[in-house]
C-alpha cells in the first residue's frame, strides 16, 4: 500500500462484520453523511483500546484511540 488511506479502506474488507457486535450511533459518516454503526471495542497488544465506527454504505472504518 502506498497511501495510508488505502490501508484504512481495506480494513473494511479484512473484518467479517457478521461476527462483530454493532449498534447504531449518532456519528455521521464524513463521506456520505449516513449514520455509522459503532462496533465492539478493539484492544491492541499493548492494551490500548480503540473505538470503531463503520459505515457499510461506503465501506469507511474509523478507529478512535480511547484514553
Amino acid at each position: 500500500m502506498e497511501k495510508a488511506g488505502d490501508l484504512i479502506f481495506w480494513t473494511y474488507f479484512m473484518i467479517d462484520w457478521k461476527k462483530v457486535e454493532q449498534m447504531p450511533s449518532d456519528q455521521a459518516c464524513s463521506e456520505c453523511g449516513a449514520l455509522m454503526n459503532r462496533a465492539e471495542q478493539a484492544v491492541d497488544s499493548k492494551g490500548q483500546r480503540f473505538d470503531c465506527y463503520v459505515c457499510h454504505t461506503d465501506k469507511r472504518v474509523i478507529w478512535l484511540k480511547t484514553r
